[in-house]
């Protein structure tokens, strides 16, 4: 088999692997854990008009962060699919996919140059050469690191998930630039080629910028790159030429950093505005840097009890013990490897890379604050970066060849399956809530989630279940009780006729959201099924007063004047109701 074959078989079964372990997400709808938010509640990604076009370049509050791109990718989808899930999922699954190739394509090219950097004669890395008996060539090892990465349980969060795709759509931008930028410094290639490969990377992280906010740190990956395999920080020339490259990348990153803070704090709506140093000060953004620099570099060897979300951050003090140890253990690496990056030059250019490409997601001006799984969807290659790396080492030292295999193949496919199960919690809002709740040790989270379920039941036309579920989690923590609790669980119960309870809980929610209109038609029309016409009726009135327009509104109240006795305001109420329902629907 020729070289280029063989790569094209590997680059083929790796493509099949990673779909095969996600393919069962296809079957999956969206979520009610922002799907709604982004995608199928949002008009402004449902066609590519003109209007959307304009909204996806200058909005920055559907989401607090700058994404263009990926607005546009959603409309782009939405085109083919309409709110068919399936396409979402499917642009989810295949841009994973091509992902994958290119990290193939990155770590082959990095132990090419890390051959080239330390040119022991049988350490060359020569592709098109290589021993085709052996079972291990460079591709090999770059398809088993790739692999560990692709179908790593941490991959499911961003893949499966419908709003997912920005993670996915940023990393395609980012690895086509960190190549890009590799050629650049190939060596033996034309001046002017390199300036064009140069000026291609800087355009592609343009690209990158605008998908998704989290590459803000790929500065500090490409001076990781020029520490080693590039080996350019030799001499004050060399590095004050490469310092003056990284001010178009730079620049970039300040650019959408500046519209990210302006859109923080110029904020309305449901989102809040940034702490204060005062709410979250200096030391705290300090300690949990620290903490999340050191979960991220350890999770991906232990991927189990994984969740959407991890309150540590919020039910912690950052004088306690984990945080304490996290920051020294950041601390003494970073002093460690740097006082050792001549002797161990990957693992300083590793270690820095994986500071600088996580400062976009150690929330450093956002409280709440939570570690997710996708935010390790870029930096998650580095572990595969410093495996293929150490695979190639032990196969060159002829250290077990066939055992080094089989131990890699045994990780690749126990990944695959803790993912491929993984990817069946993220099928529908009931099983995803369900197994939330059940992880959630905290009170108030595993309040929310019980909250969540009652939505999902109540979707599902089960009321009874929905009510169980928003009465557990009412029970589980009153204090988190929020206005949506208190207004769902009345309208299931006045779905079921419980009008007293329902009653109950309309109060409930309007002692928090005096203004709501919707609570208090729903609350006016529990009343007046109770036989409580001036309770019905006071609650009716202020339902049309904040909402004038609610045909809904109007025809309860004319039904409640009927009872009373008032035929007059009936018919005053019973005719705007018709005329309101004649009018054509924006």
């Amino acid at each position: 088999m020729r070289p280029h074959h063989r790569t094209a078989g590997l680059l083929l079964a790796l493509v099949a692997i990673v779909f095969g372990v996600f393919f069962n997400t296809l079957e999956a709808g969206f979520l009610r854990w922002d799907d709604d938010i982004n995608v199928f509640e949002n008009p402004h990604v449902q066609g590519l008009t003109a209007a959307n076009l304009r909204w996806m370049f200058t909005d920055f509050e559907q989401a607090i962060r700058y994404k263009p791109l990926s607005w546009l990718a959603w409309a782009l989808v939405y085109e083919c699919f309409g709110l068919n899930s399936f396409g979402y999922h499917l642009a989810n699954v295949l841009l994973h996919c091509v992902n994958s190739v290119l990290v193939f394509l990155l770590l082959r090219r990095l132990l090419q140059l890390s051959a080239q950097a330390n040119p022991a004669p049988a350490a060359i890395l020569k592709p098109q050469t290589s021993d085709l008996k052996s079972p291990f060539s460079p591709d090999s090892c770059a398809a088993l690191g790739t692999l560990i990465w692709a179908v790593h349980p941490l991959r499911v969060e961003p893949v499966a998930w419908v709003t997912g795709l920005p993670y996915g759509l940023s990393l395609l931008f980012l690895l086509l630039a960190t190549l890009s930028y590799l050629r650049a410094h190939s060596p033996g290639l034309a001046a002017p080629q390199q300036r064009q490969a140069y000026w291609l990377s800087v355009g592609i992280f343009a690209l990158a910028v605008l998908a998704y906010p989290i590459v803000l740190g790929f500065v500090a990956a490409l001076l990781a790159l020029d520490f080693y395999p590039l080996r350019r920080w030799t001499s004050f020339t060399e590095l004050r030429r490469m310092i003056w490259e990284k001010i178009p990348f730079l620049a970039l990153s300040l650019l959408l950093v500046a519209g990210t803070v302006y859109g923080r704090f110029h904020v309305t709506g449901t989102w809040d505005k940034p702490v204060t140093l005062d709410n979250f000060p200096p030391f705290a953004r300090a300690m949990q840097a620290g903490y999340l620099w050191a979960y991220y570099a350890w999770k991906p060897l232990v991927p189990l009890n994984l969740c959407p979300v991890y309150p540590l951050l919020m039910e912690s003090r950052f004088t306690e013990p984990v945080f304490v140890l996290s920051a020294v253990a950041v601390v003494m690496t970073t002093a460690t490897l740097f006082a050792k990056r001549l002797s161990w030059p990957g693992a300083f250019a590793l270690w820095l890379a994986h500071l600088g490409l996580l400062v976009p997601m150690l929330g450093l001006t956002e409280r709440p604050h939570y570690s997710h799984d996708r935010y390790s969807i870029i930096d998650g290659i580095l572990w595969s970066v410093a495996m293929t790396g150490v695979l190639w080492q032990l196969a060159q030292k002829r250290v077990r060849p066939a055992g080094l295999l089989a131990g890699g193949v045994a990780v690749t496919m126990l990944l695959a399956v803790m993912s491929w199960r993984q990817t069946a919690i993220w099928h529908r809002d009931l099983t995803f809530f369900s197994d939330m709740a059940a992880k959630l040790r905290s009170p108030h989270y595993r309040s929310q989630a019980l909250l969540k379920i009652g939505n999902a039941h109540a979707d599902l036309e089960d009321d009874a279940a929905a009510v169980a579920s928003y009465r557990d989690a009412l029970a589980l923590s009153p204090s988190s009780a929020t206005f949506q609790l208190h207004y769902n669980l009345g309208n299931a119960l006045a779905r079921l006729a419980q009008w007293n309870d329902a009653a109950i809980s309309f109060e409930a929610a309007l002692r928090l959201k005096p203004d709501h209109a919707g609570a208090h038609l729903n609350y006016g029309i529990a009343a007046s099924a109770q036989g409580n016409l001036p309770r019905a009726i006071e609650h009716l009135l202020r339902a049309v007063e904040l909402q004038p327009n609610s045909a809904e509104a109007h025809a309860q109240l004319a039904e409640a004047f009927t009872k009373q006795g008032k035929p007059e305001l009936a018919r005053e109420h019973a005719a705007a109701a018709e005329r309101l329902r004649a009018q054509p629907k924006p």
